[in-house]
């Protein structure tokens, strides 16, 4: 269902509000302080391996909850989306630069879990991700779809009281379909979801999702897009948070 686009997967408590705070506070005073070739009016993106070392390490300690949480909770997830097998490439989302396209076939793994995966660096990440997204007025992301097999997206701020706005809009699976990168859907979103802080969302790449531009205050999510490494993936996009120990 999640490849399908069908379900967006809800994890709550995540992280607890001691933890979302001490990560909005160092991201906004990054934010304020610096820009790189990312940032557009109304939203910096921070790619997390460039920050401080206590950042990465408690980023990466977030993420791997999450994958613990689906190992143990969502094992379907690793099995149909992530193990090598003779479907694995009719199960990855489309690439956006030859949709047609099906990725190649990864090396035959002896892991069994998406930690394992991830500890043996057999993971390729969207680029410049993981990474921490900072939305104050007007900013926003346009409708997109990621591309890889899953994407962990994790507000650290709540609506009403830390801005107004804002959110993350999904498509049905049939407007994902028909919709490609940087143009707006003919149809409007199927639904706009903002859960509470620390609350992680997971879904498929082949999902048309968007950020909903903020009115008011201060949106912050931490986001990370991967899927199984295969011979074909980008050298500067296997390490992940790895490199940076």
């Amino acid at each position: 269902y999640i490849q399908r686009g069908e379900i967006v997967l809800s994890l709550p408590q995540i992280i607890d509000e001691k933890e979302c705070n001490s990560l909005v506070l160092a991201a906004q005073e990054i934010a304020a302080s610096s820009s790189n070739e990312h940032d557009v009016p109304g939203r910096s993106r921070l790619c997390v391996a460039d920050l401080d070392t206590h950042i990465v390490e408690r980023c990466e300690a977030i993420l791997l909850r999450v994958m613990d949480r689906l190992d143990l909770e969502t094992p379907s997830i690793y099995e149909h989306l992530f193990r090598p097998s003779v479907h694995w490439g009719s199960r990855q989302p489309r690439s956006a630069k030859n949709p047609g396209s099906i990725a190649p076939l990864p090396e035959l793994l002896v892991y069994s879990s998406l930690r394992e995966l991830y500890m043996a660096g057999q993971l390729e990440w969207s680029e410049n991700e993981p990474a921490i997204n900072v939305y104050t007025t007007q900013g926003g992301f346009g409708p997109h779809k990621d591309h890889l097999a899953l994407t962990v997206l994790i507000p650290l701020t709540d609506q009403i009281t830390d801005f107004q706005g804002g959110g993350t809009a999904f498509w049905s699976p049939t407007d994902s379909s028909l919709s490609t990168d940087g143009a707006e859907p003919k149809q409007p979103p199927a639904t706009v979801l903002t859960p509470p802080k620390g609350t992680a969302l997971i879904f498929g790449g082949d999902v048309t999702h968007s950020g909903v531009p903020v009115d008011r205050g201060s949106r912050v999510v931490l986001v990370a897009s991967f899927s199984t490494r295969t011979p074909a993936s980008p050298p500067d996009r296997i390490n992940g948070l790895l490199s940076c120990r």
